[in-house]
């Protein structure tokens, strides 16, 4: 993520962002095939800018060092026969600025390849992957994680390989996201993934956060987090324990982070090489994960190389199905929630409870 650009998205808290894409989560008995073909189209764009590049990069060094022969013949002429030191000077910088402008017409085809990477795969590619809309330079707005109680203390933000897309009625957005500082020599505060559930009707009460990162709970417990409260959650899987819970609403949050809910955490923070993941549940309706994580799903092949799209590929299949599955144990719950239906001699039906 090292060319990001700054997160320019609208708020996704903003009910006006258009997230239409209807996610499918069974991709299709003939998802392998559409993704080898999907890779094979890939491959085939390589090549074609690994030929433009190598034909530049003959042409780059048979005139530059032509430029530079020249260059310093006539460098040796003003200088030795015509003793005119600025003639030739002038002649030699002349001859080490066309080797220059070579090299640099020559390394744009790299950026073209990457711009071509993002512009025309990896749209396909979200597509393929369940329906989601791709956008390159995006990411979820920063009005809405700062009211997470998660983010630390940075100069800089940016997003990337924004996936959109809805779910069962949930508004699903996230992408690459790395907090840091202008000087970027500094290694950032946080590398890796954020995710922001959207869920249509109001059913979680109160501000809950749950992490796996002992170094958050040392720094922030007593400072940040010192309104909320310790919640005891215990399970029947010591894996599905790696979290704490803390809430301005204990007993809400113990109907929240139940035992389904802690397992498919523990088993996103699995996938996403046991990353100490971090999730908060806010403003009634707001899921949000931050998941540390280096490794770069989305960034073009080395040129050179055969693309290996499909392993990555295939992972990021397995890490969407997981954020599905947190959707999932909310689609639960809210079905919990609703109250039973009255028999059918039992006289008119009460009204519905409110669930918003």
């Amino acid at each position: 993520m090292n060319d990001a650009t700054p997160a320019s998205a609208p708020d996704p808290a903003d009910t006006t962002v258009p997230v239409e894409n209807v996610i499918e989560r069974d991709m299709g008995e003939d998802f392998e095939e559409r993704l080898e073909q999907l890779i094979n189209d890939a491959e085939t764009m390589r090549l074609s800018f690994m030929k433009r590049h190598r034909t530049r990069g003959n042409i780059t060094t048979s005139v530059g060092l032509i430029s530079l022969v020249i260059g310093a013949s006539a460098f040796g002429w003003y200088l030795m026969v015509d003793v005119d030191l600025i003639r030739a000077v002038g002649c030699m910088l002349i001859a080490c600025m066309i080797p220059l402008f070579l090299h640099l017409w020559t390394g744009s085809i790299l950026k073209d390849y990457k711009r071509s990477y993002k512009r025309v795969f990896l749209p396909k590619l979200a597509k393929t992957l369940g329906g989601f809309k791709f956008h390159p330079t995006r990411g979820i707005g920063m009005k809405i994680i700062s009211k997470t109680g998660l983010v630390p203390s940075h100069e800089v933000y940016r997003a990337e390989d924004c996936f959109m897309g809805k779910y069962h009625g949930v508004k699903v957005l996230f992408s690459e996201a790395r907090l840091g500082y202008k000087q970027e020599y500094k290694e950032p505060v946080f590398d890796g993934i954020f995710v922001l559930l959207e869920i249509p009707k109001g059913i979680i009460e109160g501000h809950t956060i749950l992490t796996a990162n002992k170094n958050m709970i040392k720094q922030w417990r007593a400072s940040r987090w010192k309104s909320l409260q310790d919640v005891d959650v215990k399970t029947g899987n010591k894996e599905w324990d790696r979290f704490s819970v803390y809430s301005d609403n204990p007993e809400a949050a113990k109907l929240l982070v139940g035992d389904r809910l802690l397992k498919e955490l523990s088993e996103a923070s699995d996938i996403f090489d046991e990353s100490e993941l971090s999730a908060a549940f806010f403003r009634g309706k707001f899921i949000f994960l931050m998941i540390p994580y280096k490794n770069d799903m989305f960034e073009a092949s080395n040129i050179y190389m055969p693309v290996a799209t499909k392993q990555h590929a295939m992972q990021c299949k397995r890490e969407i199905e997981q954020i599905l599955e947190i959707i999932d144990v909310f689609d639960v719950y809210q079905t919990e929630k609703k109250a039973p239906e009255p028999a059918d001699d039992a006289g008119p039906p009460p009204p519905e409870e409110n669930q918003d």
